[in-house]
């Protein structure tokens, strides 16, 4: 009895296991794993407008009020508390408003490459001051066309100052997370130019010249005047670190760049008189360049807000400090020197 029962079991066993293997579904096919490709590399721009500040490093005087008498007819004495003209006077001028754009092409992850520049802040300023025979105004550097011995004019003085910067940079940017921060490195190339126009402009008239019928008098304009530019070139690191707040809504960042530059530098200097109307033009000018090394330092902070996915508003302070560079007024040449063909 105990075999017929075993065959029964394993009949059993078969017909249920036959059921089972009839009724149940297909398995489903096999899902195909595609490898995807990595984030296609990317174009990314971006505009701000700087307000920028000149701070010359020294001021210097330029002329001053001064008085002449028969004891002093051949020498200029300053008058005290008169009006002076300074080098601060017409070099320090306000905030001008310039560019700064950059355009990057992401690479990889976190690499990318940037093109930036900023510029076009033109700084112009003058001042005068007068005189009225007497007193007079005198400038150390000025007084060639005066034959009096005190080397004065009796009309007016006047400095004007002009300048201008230009900066264009190519670097590698490296993205990185440090903690709850975000950061980026960069290492790259840039040019930097400064160029510096000074002018001193003295008026003298002489009664009676020429003899005859009006006019009775004639103006005598002399004028000194100097140009200097700088062309850094040179290699340049930098870093940023920034943090977002408020669902990434508003950012607080601080960014940094160094560098190291041969600079390229050239002036020239001229100095002239001559009627009002051109003629009797006597000029004597000199200029000279040469290379040396200068650095160039960045720093600021900015805070970013984002007005939509594809809109932010950025705000901040930036400071740029740059050594080695000529500048246009330390050029001028003393009043009866032959004009200077070496930078001070």
């Amino acid at each position: 009895m105990l075999r017929p029962l075993l065959l029964a079991a394993l009949a059993a066993l078969a017909l249920a296991t036959g059921a089972t293997a009839q009724d149940a579904p297909a398995p489903p096919p096999p899902v195909e794993v595609v490898a995807t490709d990595p984030p296609a590399a990317r174009w990314y721009a971006g505009v701000d407008v700087l307000w920028l500040a000149r701070d010359y490093p020294t001021d210097a005087l330029l002329a001053q009020t001064v008085n002449a008498n028969a004891s002093t007819m051949f020498r200029a004495v300053p008058i005290p508390g008169a009006p002076v003209l300074t080098l601060g006077g017409v070099s320090d001028t306000a905030a001008q408003p310039g560019l700064r754009a950059t355009v990057g092409f992401r690479v990889a992850d976190r690499t990318s490459f940037e093109l930036g520049y900023f510029g076009l802040q033109q700084w112009t300023g003058s001042a005068s001051i007068f005189g009225q025979d007497p007193p007079f105004v005198n400038s150390p550097y000025m007084g060639s066309a005066i034959i009096y011995g005190n080397k004065s004019f009796d009309t007016s003085m006047t400095a004007r100052y002009a300048s201008q910067i230009h900066s264009a940079e190519v670097n590698l940017r490296r993205a990185f997370d440090l903690g709850n921060w975000t950061g980026s490195a960069l290492g790259g190339f840039r040019y930097f130019n400064l160029s510096e126009q000074f002018s001193l402009t003295g008026m003298q008239t002489f009664p009676n010249v020429p003899e005859g019928p009006p006019p009775a008098s004639q103006t005598i304009r002399e004028q000194t005047r100097v140009t200097a530019d700088n062309n850094l070139f040179g290699a340049q690191i930098g870093a940023e670190l920034g943090r977002a707040f408020l669902d990434d809504r508003v950012s607080l960042a601080v960014n940094g760049k160094a560098g190291i530059f041969a600079n390229s530098a050239n002036q020239f200097t001229a100095n002239g008189a001559s009627l009002p109307d051109g003629s009797g033009t006597s000029v004597v000018a000199a200029g000279r360049g040469r290379t040396d090394v200068a650095g160039l330092y960045e720093g600021g902070v900015a805070t970013t807000v984002r007005v939509t996915s594809r809109v932010t508003v950025r705000a901040g302070y930036q400071v740029l400090f740059v050594q080695g560079l000529a500048l246009a007024p330390t050029q001028l040449a003393q009043t009866g020197t032959a004009i200077r063909d070496s930078f001070v």
